[in-house]
């Protein structure tokens, strides 16, 4: 255990964020540089990249990250995040580097799948970091670690390619499972929660409030059994399956989505600009989140991703209006996850934040199976346009939802539940 002096510091915080961002960077290759061993593991397998039957692979991945994530922060919330996330990095390693030697479809679903549950416990870990450290910038730290998920791969996804076409692809995937499991093993060990009650030195939670007016918050920390009985997670919940459906869909597909346009080259492109825009975006959003309020910038954010989508599919063969739009959903798309973190946040307090954010997270897992499987049977079906339109819709609704949310309350036996549970704690401790 860190003695208080290390959470007193100014920079201690900060240099979480840091090491969080990095182990999210190397993680997040699973999700966004996907598509780029499709092409190759298509050929190996014999099955076309754009394919159900590889598709699987990346549903597989989605299902258990977001599963794996709720286990996690709840394990995280209460030993704290140290140990849990030194697993999450030897899983995620030995996950990459044995799908480079899987030489059957099942396998791969298996070893990718293995490797996924690493990612839930990393990305649970180090935004659960962000929403517990940083009740001040909340929507600011969010974003920074995000920069990690969404924009770390615009630095890998390049080399991987390379690696791809000069070597292998299990090389490809040898490599980056290696990097995996040193880096993010050896900078967990620095992850920490701050004590209970902790509050950054100077801050003073009402007088935040009272300048930030767009910025609604409950006074109360709920559990899970507690918050799933409000009206508001549900809507949260429906919206966040909604908005995540609609660009995991574009993320696992973009080279055959591309294609299938008429744009060869400007897919490939696409796959490198997806990510940095996509991380771009959630700092941007977040740190605007803070001043404009979680609802509205959301809002804001799924409306344009959504209608952006949904121009994709009607434009002409113009690879700079392709690329411009591809760069508009990516960007107004990956707010997503920096955002709805601080309004879970907001919403329900950060007690129990890792476990309450681990269970909305798991809309993704439905999401995933939307995205990798049903968007790959709707694309062979029935085209890129139909597809898109669908995608878009569902991005539109999202944003819709958004505007009906406001902070929940507790109720009088809800309080009285809590306050017991703080008092037989605390007695034990004593």
């Amino acid at each position: 255990m860190m003695s208080n002096k290390w959470f007193e510091t100014g920079w201690f915080r900060w240099m979480l964020v840091v090491a969080a961002t990095i182990s999210m960077a190397l993680v997040s290759v699973y999700e966004y540089s996907w598509t780029l061993y499709t092409v190759p593991l298509g050929k190996i397998f014999h099955v076309a990249p754009g394919s159900a039957a590889l598709g699987l692979t990346f549903t597989i991945y989605i299902i258990v990250q977001a599963l794996s994530m709720f286990v996690a922060g709840r394990i995280a919330d209460r030993y704290g995040p140290r140990l849990i996330s030194m697993l999450g990095g030897i899983i995620t390693g030995i996950g990459y580097i044995t799908s480079a030697f899987a030489n059957s479809l099942p396998l791969l679903y298996l070893t990718y799948g293995f490797g996924s549950i690493g990612v839930g416990i990393i990305y649970g870990t180090a935004i659960s970091t962000a929403v517990k450290w940083f009740p001040d910038k909340r929507g600011l730290a969010t974003g920074i670690i995000e920069i990690g998920f969404g924009g770390g791969s615009f630095a890998l996804s390049p080399l991987i390619q390379y690696i791809i076409t000069s070597v292998s692809y299990s090389a490809a995937f040898i490599y980056m499972g290696i990097a995996q499991l040193i880096v993010i093993t050896l900078l967990a060990f620095f992850f920490a929660y701050p004590p209970p009650q902790w509050l950054p030195k100077g801050f003073n939670p009402q007088e935040y409030e009272r300048k930030r007016r767009m910025i609604k918050r409950s006074k109360n920390d709920f559990s899970v059994s507690q918050m799933v009985k409000t009206w508001q997670w549900w809507v949260i919940y429906i919206s966040f399956f909604l908005i995540t459906g609609s660009g995991l869909s574009i993320i696992g597909h973009l080279i055959p989505y591309g294609r299938s346009l008429g744009f060869s080259i400007a897919a490939v492109i696409a796959v490198f600009l997806f990510p940095f825009a996509n991380g771009l975006g959630r700092f941007v959003m977040g740190t605007v989140s803070d001043y404009l309020g979680r609802p509205y910038t959301m809002t804001l954010s799924f409306g344009i991703s959504g209608i952006s989508m949904l121009s994709v599919a009607f434009i002409p063969k113009i690879a700079p209006l392709y690329l411009t739009l591809i760069f508009l959903t990516a960007f107004t798309w990956g707010p997503l996850f920096s955002l709805f973190p601080p309004l879970v946040g907001d919403y329900y307090g950060p007690k129990h934040s890792g476990a309450n954010y681990g269970l909305t997270y798991t809309a993704k897992a439905l999401a995933g199976i939307f995205a990798g499987y049903g968007a790959s049977i709707l694309f062979t079906s029935y085209g890129i346009k139909e597809t898109l339109v669908i995608t878009g819709l569902m991005a539109i609704v999202s944003a819709i939802l958004a505007l009906t949310l406001r902070p929940p309350k507790m109720t009088t036996a809800q309080i009285v539940s809590a306050e017991s549970q703080r008092d037989s704690v605390e007695s034990k401790t004593k």
